[in-house]
């Protein structure tokens, strides 16, 4: 298996399993949140997708993030963001869907554009890359890792494992 193959493969695998996790949480709890300022549904998914703008889109092809989004998504989303249980303070559910969903897609036709020879190219210093094979790996295992916040909110609604 190519390396570009491998990494879209790890990306739609991690989407598949954040996709399951929420499929049978009713929109009216997205905003539950475990503790004050742990992320909740609605907060996890937009930051999943800020989250591969900024290292996909950003550090692999140099665009900015308000190419991608809009600009005050980073500042309600990224890394260093607080998650809020007040719904007023975000895009509604559906926009955060189509913020997640639109941004996948975009990264995997993105990453589709690459050689393999393009993922050794260097990024932005990061202290768990160094390249755009590196971000994009790290993209796929950030969201295994929300997910598992997910899979905990899940517990704490009362719903079972779903593996």
């Amino acid at each position: 298996m190519d390396a570009i193959v491998l990494l879209k493969d790890r990306l739609t695998l991690a989407r598949k399993w954040t996709n399951d996790l929420i499929a049978d949480i009713d929109e009216s709890q997205w905003f539950f949140q475990p503790g004050p300022g742990l992320g909740h549904v609605a907060w996890q998914l937009g930051h999943l997708a800020a989250s591969q703008i900024v290292l996909v889109h950003m550090r692999c092809f140099g665009r900015k993030f308000e190419d991608c989004a809009p600009a005050d998504y980073m500042g309600t989303f990224a890394r260093g963001s607080t998650p809020v249980a007040d719904p007023s303070k975000y895009p509604s559910i559906k926009v955060i869907r189509e913020f997640f969903n639109r941004t996948q897609a975009e990264v995997l036709d993105k990453v589709s554009t690459l050689s393999a020879a393009d993922l050794d190219y260097a990024t932005e210093p990061h202290p768990m890359f160094t390249n755009r094979g590196g971000a994009i790996g790290m993209t796929a295992m950030h969201e295994t890792f929300h997910a598992g916040q997910i899979a905990m909110i899940r517990r704490l609604m009362g719903k079972t494992f779903l593996r």
